[in-house]
């Protein structure tokens, strides 16, 4: 028998043996409920105790990402043993989220004079977007009293927070050959629009990428549609056909879809400026408010008219059309460009699914237009995104280098969003969140191209 044991206890050291050694845990929080409770009754004295029942009336729960009602039915079961000097509980009931779901909760612990603690349970449907609930460890405890009820606040129990060893590092690229022109090279087309900001109108152009073979009359072939912008002072040549021989994403775009890495798609590089005969013309507090508000002009002029000129997934050009096609939509940014991108993830995310932030932070100010830290950023944010109806249907592929002005901003602010901003899901199975750094990389395009040269063929896959 003892063999047994010993060949048991082995098993279970070598299976325990791969777990990374970890600091002393954590818990976060999961969320809030306000129990309505009804008139207690008693079962009387039983070989256990003093058994009572309080029945579960009703009530509301709230949490990052989750929230609903308790529905009624349950109850919470209690064993009074005065020997022990303690009361046993174990409430049974269930609750029902906002959309719909439904999730059944067993919860015990106990109460011995001041000491009051529970661990919960999950059952959620493991079809469910709450299925996460299922996979933990919890802990509760009263947050107060309230007329005919109680308040709750749930923890769940974590490994002590490490962002820095969850960060995934950028390989190499081989730029030679794909700075070369391809064989079968795309084209790239100016577009001239109409945008409207603060009551003037103004006309506006943009770059187009269209892949090799785009054929204009060939109405069933259609494309998704990626935009990206430039960074503060550049142009809408930036990306496609940078200056001083760096690499471009037009050779990028070319060699990907000729090698079958990445579907065909449609590039859209335009300008916050009013064009670009205005860049560098304006203070530095004029080109941030331009970059933060581009996301009305994209959803308002830009899109409706680009995409409808081209073989695109937009059917009409009113914003239920653009909301309809968000799915084959992308919009990412360099520097400025990734600060914009940032607020269109926050102002217009029922036009985009997928954003890319390159080298760029969040830029969140107070009232007296002092910058906040990357926590507030993060929390701002995710309160921004948790009205929509698509708050849990979006992807960031955010990418940065260490030798990047902006890298460490960056870092802090992915960091942030992990730990304290529920809808981004970072180094998780069905993590929404990915964010990775180049050793040496630097704030220009030749290193942000590469960065796009690996995140394109993840985004739009072939």
């Amino acid at each position: 028998m003892k063999r047994i044991i010993s060949i048991l206890c082995l098993a279970l050291c070598v299976s325990l043996s791969g777990l990374a050694q970890t600091a002393d845990p954590e818990l976060e929080h999961v969320l809030d409920l306000k129990v309505k409770l009804g008139q207690a009754f008693g079962v009387g004295e039983t070989a256990q105790g003093n058994r009572f029942v309080i029945p579960i009336t009703g009530g509301t729960f709230e949490g990052p990402g989750i929230k609903g009602e308790v529905l009624p039915g349950g109850a919470d079961y209690q064993l009074q043993n005065m020997d022990k000097g303690r009361t046993d509980l174990e409430a049974i009931y269930c609750i029902r989220t906002d959309d719909g779901v439904n999730i059944h909760i067993r919860n015990k612990g106990i109460i011995a004079g001041n000491y009051f603690y529970c661990s919960p349970t999950f059952e959620a449907p493991l079809n469910s977007k709450y299925a996460w609930l299922n996979n933990g460890i919890y802990v509760c405890k009263p947050a107060g009293f309230m007329d005919g009820g109680i308040s709750l606040r749930v923890w769940k129990v974590r490994d002590a927070y490490n962002f820095e060893s969850t960060i995934k590092p950028i390989p190499p690229v081989n730029t030679g050959e794909i700075s070369k022109p391809a064989a079968k090279q795309g084209k790239i087309e100016t577009f001239t629009y109409t945008a409207h900001r603060g009551g003037k109108t103004m006309q506006k152009h943009a770059r187009v990428y269209l892949p090799y073979g785009y054929k204009a009359k060939d109405k069933k072939t259609k494309y998704d549609v990626l935009y990206l912008m430039h960074g503060g002072g550049d142009k809408t040549t930036s990306f496609l056909t940078p200056p001083n021989n760096w690499f471009a994403l037009k050779d990028v775009l070319d060699h990907l879809i000729e090698e079958g890495k990445m579907r065909p798609i449609i590039v859209v590089t335009p300008t916050f400026y009013d064009d670009d005969e205005n860049i560098g013309a304006n203070r530095m507090d004029d080109a941030t408010a331009m970059t933060r508000n581009f996301h009305t002009e994209l959803q308002n002029d830009l899109i409706p008219t680009v995409e409808k000129a081209y073989n695109t997934y937009l059917e009409g050009t009113d914003s239920v059309s653009v909301t309809k096609s968000r799915n084959h939509r992308a919009y990412g940014g360099f520097s400025m460009g990734a600060l914009s991108t940032w607020y269109q993830l926050a102002y217009g995310i029922n036009a985009v699914k997928t954003f890319i932030p390159l080298s760029g932070d969040i830029w969140v100010y107070d009232k007296d237009g002092k910058k906040q830290d990357a926590r507030t950023a993060a929390e701002w944010i995710n309160g921004m995104i948790e009205k929509s109806p698509f708050a849990h249907d979006f992807e960031v592929y955010g990418y940065t280098g260490t030798k990047d002005v902006a890298g460490n901003p960056m870092k802090g602010v992915i960091e942030a969003l992990d730990k304290y901003a529920p809808l981004f899901r970072y180094n998780t199975p069905d993590a929404n969140l990915h964010y990775a750094m180049r050793q040496n990389g630097e704030h220009f395009y030749g290193h942000i191209n590469e960065y796009l040269y690996l995140a394109l063929p993840q985004i739009f896959k072939p």
